[in-house]
């Protein structure tokens, strides 16, 4: 260890508030877009049905009604992005790999295996009935897992050709033909 004040504490501590405002940024962008992705298609049938529910009957649980499947879509996604996608990440910053298509297909193939994974631990074991709804759902989950992951790893291997320098960031060519 130096005593030299240019070094580094670490990353972390480093960063200004627009760099830590983009990482949350992008995080939360990744998840609600993951979630839209994984869940949106069914609330084509819980929004009439929770709509019906709100101004037939009067009922307030019909708004929750509605946006259950958003709701279940997003926490999964954020389950899926703790455990899988913040522990990807820093495995690839540190082997230097940071690429999109890395992070894609990851995605896929835990939104594809993390469903079947939390019907198995809720019902106990792998029951035929939580293997059924497990696969029936694995779909959405790539899905979810997908999107979510293709906008991380699009952030994150911009971060990382941003830190090998310039001559490796994409260019703009209207902007080199004018300057």
């Amino acid at each position: 260890m130096t005593a030299d004040p240019r070094d580094t504490i670490s990353d972390f501590t480093e960063m200004t508030d627009r760099e830590l405002s983009a990482i949350f940024g992008s995080f939360f962008r990744a998840i609600g877009w993951g979630a839209v992705a994984g869940g949106g298609f069914f609330m084509v049938f819980t929004v009439p049905f929770g709509l019906t529910l709100l101004i037939a009957d009067g009922e307030p649980r019909g708004l929750i009604v509605a946006l259950l499947p958003l709701g279940i879509a997003f926490a999964g996604t954020l389950i899926g992005m703790i455990g899988i996608g913040l522990p990807l990440t820093m495995l690839l910053r540190y082997l230097g790999r940071e690429l999109l298509r890395i992070y894609s297909i990851t995605g896929i193939v835990g939104g594809l295996l993390l469903p079947l994974l939390i019907i198995a631990s809720l019902e106990g074991a792998f029951s035929s009935s939580g293997v059924s709804l497990g696969i029936f759902l694995g779909p959405f989950g790539a899905m979810a897992g997908g999107v979510c992951g293709h906008i991380w790893g699009s952030y994150r291997e911009d971060i990382a050709r941003a830190a090998e320098g310039p001559e490796n960031t994409p260019t703009n060519p209207y902007h080199d033909m004018i300057y």
